[in-house]
Order: C-alpha cells, then sequence, then structure tokens
C-alpha cells in the first residue's frame, strides 16, 4: 500500500477489535449476571417470552401460596367441628343414657342434664370463637347472602348454598323446577271393614312389625293399629277420600214395582253375609208389622207381616214403603229407602211376596291423588226429564252426572254405565287432573243395579272405603311392604287396582336448576357446577309437577384465589353456615330445645312433655350436619386444594425450566465466548498494530 490518507487495513482491525470488544463485554456481563438477556436488544423476543413466563411463575407461586393459606383456614375450621361433634356424640351418649328412666334416680338425671347443657354451651363457645387470623369462621359469616321470595321460601322446608362463585356479576341465579313429585312408597287396600281375623306383616325404612286384627275390625281400626307403630317401621295409614253409591233393587210386590235402596247400614248387613226381605200374609186376623231377624249364619231377613182382617189383606204398598223405612239394625240406624212407582202408589195386596235375597251392588270410589290435591271432591246424581242421555260435567271440583231416563221419566242407568262414563269422559279437576286419574272407580257385586236414587255426597275420610299404606318419608330408599301371616288383605299399587302388590318404593324427586337436571333424593335436588353447589329441599305440601322457585346468591361465602386465573375458573367458594345450637338439628327441633327450660330436656321426657325420639332424632341430625359439613370441607381440600397444589408445583417447575432456557446464561457456552473474544481481541490488537505501520512504508519511496 503506497496510500497514507485512507488506511483501510487499520480500518478493518478497528473494526474486528471493537466486535471482539463487544463480544467480550457481552460474556462478561452475561457470566457475571448469570443472565442470558439482560436488555432488550440481547433478545427482543426472548425478553418477551421471558418476561411473560416470569410473570406466571409469581402468579403460581402466590398460588400455591394461597392453597396453602386456604387449606390453613380449612383445616382450622374442621378442628373446630371435630370438636363440636365429639361434644354431640357425648350428649349422644348423655340422652341414651338418660332415657334409661327406671333405672335412673332423679339426681342421676339432673346430673347428666348438666352436662348435657355444658355440653351445648360448649358448641356455641366453639362456634363464636373459632378464627383464623382474626375472621371468624363458625358464626356465619361466612355463609352465602341470599334473598327469596315469602312465597317461595314457603314451598321449601330448607336450602343450602355450598359454593357460589359470582364473578364479575353481582348476583348468582339459582331456579328450581320440579320435573316430576317425589312419591312416597304406598299400598292401598280396599277390602272395607273385616269379616275375618287377620295376622299383617307391615315393613318399612324403620323395621318391620306384625299386626294382628280382629275379625270385626274396621277402617279404623286398622288404621289405628298401624299408625301406633309408624316409628317402629316408617309405615303409616289414612282412610282415602271415597264415598260408597249403592245401587237400588226393583223387586215386584204382587206386580207393583217397589225400589229398594240400601243406607249404609244395610249395605254393611249385605257385604257381612247377606240380607233378604220376606213378605208374609197371615190367615187370621192380625195388623202389620216388621222385624229383622238374625238367621245366625251370618245373614240377616227383613220380615214383614202383612195386615189382615174381615177375610182380605188389609196392607197396601203404601204400607210396604212406610215399614221398611222404619226398620232400623241393634244400632238404631235405618237399613232401607224405599220408593214405589208412581202408578203404584195405594195399590192393594192380593198375595204375599215370598223370600228375596238383596243383591250387593255398589259404586266404591276412591280420591287417590298425592297428600297434595286430595279432597274437595264431591258427586251429585240428576234425573231430571224423559228421555234423558246419560251424561257428565265439571266445575271445579264438583261433579255432576245427568241419569239416563226413558219415555216415562224412569232411570235406565246402572252403575256399570256410572263407571265406565267417569272413566272415559276425558274432564278434569281443578288442578288439572283427569278424573280416570284422580279417582279410583269400583263396582262392588251386582253392576247391573240401577243407578235411581243416588244422592249427592263429598269424597271425605268418613265414606272412604279403601286404606294407603304409606312411608313417612319420600324417595327411592323407602318402601312399604305387607306380608299376610293368616286371613286375608289384599293390596295393590296406587295406580294399578287391579293387580295384587306387595312390596311398593318411593320415588326421589326430578328436579332441574339453571336449566340443568340436579341429582334428586326424596324431596332434595342438588346440583354441583364449577360455580355452584346448592340443594334445595322442597316442602311436601309444595311437591308438585312444574312447582318452581327463585333464590338469588348476592355475596358472602369465603373465596379463595388458588388458581392462575382471577375468574371462577382460578376460585372456591365454600359457604360454611353458623354451626350452633339454634342452627344445627332437623325437622324434629334444633339442639338448644334441649337445654334446661328448652322443652325438650331429660325431664321433660320424665314427665311425659316430650319424647326421647325427638331428642334422639334431633342429635342425629345434628351429628349428620356436621359430619357433612367436615366432609365436604375435606372434599374441597383434598380434592380441589390439594390437587391444585400439585398441578401448579408441576406447572411451576415446568414454567421455571422453560425461562431458565430463555433468560438464564449458559455457562459453558459464554465461557467460550469469553474465551474467543479474548483470542480475537489479541488478533485484532496485533493486526492494528501490524496495520498502522503500512504507512510508513510511503517514507522509503521518498528517500
Amino acid at each position: 500500500m503506497t496510500r497514507i490518507n485512507t488506511n483501510v487495513a487499520s480500518l478493518r482491525g478497528q473494526r474486528s477489535m471493537a466486535k471482539s470488544d463487544k463480544m467480550l463485554a457481552s460474556a462478561m456481563t452475561r457470566l457475571s449476571t448469570g443472565v442470558k438477556i439482560n436488555n432488550g436488544k440481547d433478545d427482543p423476543s426472548g425478553l418477551i417470552a421471558g418476561e411473560t413466563l416470569g410473570s406466571q411463575i409469581s402468579t403460581i407461586e402466590k398460588s400455591i401460596s394461597n392453597s396453602n393459606r386456604a387449606n390453613n383456614v380449612l383445616t382450622t375450621a374442621d378442628g373446630a367441628l371435630g370438636e363440636i361433634g365429639g361434644l354431640l356424640n357425648q350428649v349422644r351418649g348423655l340422652v341414651q343414657e338418660g332415657l334409661n328412666d327406671g333405672a335412673l334416680s332423679q339426681e342421676e338425671r339432673d346430673a347428666n342434664q348438666l352436662q348435657i347443657d355444658n355440653a351445648l354451651t360448649a358448641i356455641n363457645r366453639i362456634s363464636s370463637n373459632t378464627s383464623f387470623a382474626g375472621d371468624k369462621l363458625l358464626d356465619g359469616s361466612k355463609a352465602f347472602t341470599t334473598t327469596i321470595s315469602s312465597a317461595d321460601n314457603a314451598k321449601l322446608s330448607s336450602y343450602s348454598i355450598n359454593q357460589a362463585l359470582l364473578g364479575s356479576a353481582s348476583k348468582l341465579d339459582l331456579d328450581a323446577t320440579i320435573d316430576s313429585a317425589a312419591e312416597q312408597a304406598s299400598l292401598v287396600y280396599s277390602g272395607g271393614d273385616f269379616t275375618s281375623a287377620a295376622t299383617l306383616e307391615i315393613g318399612g325404612r324403620n323395621g318391620t312389625e306384625v299386626v294382628q286384627l280382629g275379625d270385626s275390625a274396621s277402617m279404623e281400626d286398622v288404621t289405628t293399629a298401624v299408625n301406633a307403630l309408624t316409628d317402629a317401621t316408617g309405615v303409616s295409614a289414612r282412610v282415602l277420600d271415597g264415598t260408597v253409591a249403592s245401587g237400588n233393587q226393583v223387586i215386584a210386590v204382587n206386580s207393583q214395582d217397589v225400589e229398594f235402596a240400601l243406607t249404609e247400614a244395610g249395605r254393611k248387613l249385605v257385604d257381612g253375609g247377606g240380607l233378604s226381605i220376606e213378605i208374609v200374609a197371615p190367615s187370621a186376623d192380625t195388623t202389620e208389622s216388621i222385624e229383622l231377624i238374625d238367621n245366625e249364619d251370618g245373614t240377616f231377613t227383613a220380615k214383614m207381616t202383612l195386615g189382615y182382617g174381615s177375610g182380605a189383606i188389609t196392607s197396601d204398598i203404601d204400607a210396604i214403603v212406610t215399614a221398611f223405612d222404619g226398620l232400623t239394625n241393634s244400632d238404631g240406624d235405618t237399613l232401607f229407602d224405599v220408593a214405589a212407582a208412581a202408578d203404584a202408589v195405594g195399590a192393594t195386596l192380593g198375595t204375599a211376596l215370598a223370600e228375596t235375597d238383596l243383591d250387593k251392588g255398589a259404586l266404591r270410589i276412591d280420591d287417590v291423588r298425592g297428600p297434595n290435591n286430595r279432597g274437595g271432591v264431591s258427586l251429585a246424581f240428576t234425573a231430571t226429564g224423559t228421555s234423558q242421555a246419560l251424561g257428565i260435567s265439571v266445575s271445579g271440583d264438583d261433579i255432576t252426572i245427568q241419569l239416563a231416563t226413558d219415555a216415562n221419566d224412569v232411570v235406565t242407568s246402572t252403575l256399570e254405565d256410572i263407571k265406565d262414563l267417569l272413566d272415559s269422559s276425558g274432564l278434569t279437576l281443578s288442578d288439572g287432573t283427569s278424573i280416570a286419574e284422580a279417582l279410583n272407580i269400583e263396582i262392588d257385586g251386582d253392576k247391573d243395579l240401577l243407578a235411581n236414587g243416588l244422592s249427592a255426597s263429598e269424597l271425605d275420610t268418613t265414606n272412604g272405603t279403601s286404606l294407603v299404606l304409606e312411608s313417612e318419608a319420600y324417595g327411592s330408599d323407602e318402601f312399604v311392604s305387607v306380608n299376610v301371616l293368616n286371613g286375608t288383605f289384599g293390596t295393590t299399587g296406587i295406580g294399578d287396582f287391579s293387580t295384587e302388590l306387595r312390596r311398593d318404593s318411593g320415588e326421589d324427586i326430578v328436579a332441574s336448576i339453571n336449566g340443568q337436571k340436579a341429582v334428586g333424593r326424596g324431596l332434595t335436588a342438588s346440583i354441583n357446577t364449577a360455580n355452584l353447589t346448592a340443594s334445595v329441599t322442597f316442602d311436601s305440601a309444595s311437591n308438585s309437577k312444574d312447582e318452581s322457585v327463585a333464590i338469588d346468591v348476592t355475596g358472602g361465602g369465603a373465596v379463595f384465589q388458588i388458581g392462575q386465573d382471577v375468574t371462577i375458573s382460578g376460585q372456591v367458594g365454600i359457604g360454611i353456615d353458623a354451626v350452633n345450637t339454634a342452627r344445627l338439628g332437623g325437622t324434629a327441633g334444633k339442639l338448644f330445645e334441649l337445654t334446661s327450660g328448652g322443652g325438650k330436656s331429660l325431664s321433660d321426657v320424665a314427665s311425659g312433655n316430650a319424647s326421647g325420639a325427638d331428642l334422639v332424632n334431633i342429635l342425629d341430625g345434628a351429628i349428620n350436619e356436621v359430619s357433612s359439613l367436615r366432609g365436604r370441607i375435606g372434599a374441597v381440600q383434598k380434592n380441589v386444594i390439594d390437587t391444585n397444589i400439585n398441578t401448579l408445583g408441576v406447572a411451576l417447575e415446568n414454567i421455571s425450566e422453560a425461562r431458565s432456557q430463555i433468560m438464564d446464561t449458559d455457562f459453558a457456552v459464554e465461557s467460550a465466548n469469553l474465551q474467543k473474544a479474548q483470542i480475537l481481541g489479541q488478533a485484532a490488537t496485533s493486526v492494528l498494530s501490524i496495520a498502522n505501520q503500512s504507512p510508513q512504508r510511503a517514507l522509503s519511496l521518498l528517500g
């Protein structure tokens, strides 16, 4: 090179030296800080990725910390609940001992009651004082706040919001609708009053008992006997609302039609063995008379002796009507309601009437609807006008039947005609139930007896002829069974009276909550979703299809931020209602009633003012509530929080590794880069020194 103004080789040397210096500085910075990306220009996209992962790591670390703290809170609550559970079990034992009345003195009973009072006071103290970092846990401050209308509240026996996550919303709706009502287990007996003894084994969820019934047991006797054992069996009995409409029998007396209608007392004689009528004519002068004769074989005869004088019968048709209308049984109950055809009134008699058996014939009608709908149905029969067709009309729960008549205004409708009409009318009662579904209609005896003379009747238990045995509670866990050990006691299902049935089970409620199918058990419908865990228990009076309630969750509860996302997917909320003697218990009562003066203490049981079973049921309910709450808390800890901690721990490892690969210095690589930069720097220095000496060769050309 012979140019001296521009030394290109020197410039190259300078650039190489600057580059090696930059490389050396970068390697030294990374080695000294341990961080690969120390500023944005080191790796812009890597910096963004690294900072994003760093933020996620910080979030995960705090989520794990939050989860551990949530665990600590719930463990504190669970420990306190464990103490309450222990106290309840202690009280349960004291009550059990206190009920051993025959072996305890008053002093011992008082000592047991004192321990019960102290234990219940301790439960309230634990409820009030259990806290975490100054935050109360069991006094109800961790319960969810809800609003519900008074009308909807009356439809429920209880409801519970166990978890509710509102997110950014001001409230969370809970809308529950019954799609299919819960049912009790039930069996129906339609045999009427007993004519022979029977021994029954009645079984239910609580157990099995034997019932012995006499040969003259009435429906009321059966009801009383079964209900006396309800606590032991879980089965109760009641007479269905019903009525009996007896058919009339037309008998020709000297070619004159006389219509004999049986009263309830007369029907019982026919059902019991038989009832016949006999009209005799004496050969000597006598006045007319009538008597009821017990044939001592289970049958009876209504015998009338006609009046006779001057060689002829002096009684007429009117006398027969009057005599039979006035005939009574030993209890003074009228047996007949007798009427003669219009053209027969006043007609004289020429001969007597041989003994004629009266046919049994009656419509037996029972209201078989559920407890929320039954009652209030009435039946009325009209026979006005000539040549009328059989017809039916319904107004609310009042049923009116127009009986068919002929051209002479004589009723032609039979008992079978009426049954067929009621079964096929398609008309509905006030609650929307069809007549065919609401009423069970059976014919006892002769279906061809005339329906003339049927009167208006209310369907009620007084006139009922069927008995239903049903479980005390609702749901598929309930059952009723009847095993006939001796005698006769035929039972059927509530919906099929033609098939004998010895055992029936209840059905659980089918309901929807917020449009989703709920889990039904008895009268309780429950739902468990990501943002709502709740249950509603309908009152039995509101256990009807399409019944609905609305509850608004407006806040409250204990919400734990255990996930990365600040949304309901990263949160868990749990509601803890107050756990004290005013809230614990069940349908039988609350715990505070077991204290002295509470109305259900051991002294109240001893004096007969309270039932020992009530005390036990209250305690069992309280123990179940506490254990259920502990189980719910434990499930959240084990299945939600602990698994969340494990999941976040794995995520933290993987994300930290990913960030380390982006952000952290690889010392092996950077050590090599440092050596490389040092060597290149030294080489650049030597080369630059040589390049700077090159222009001096131009001086030799000048010399």
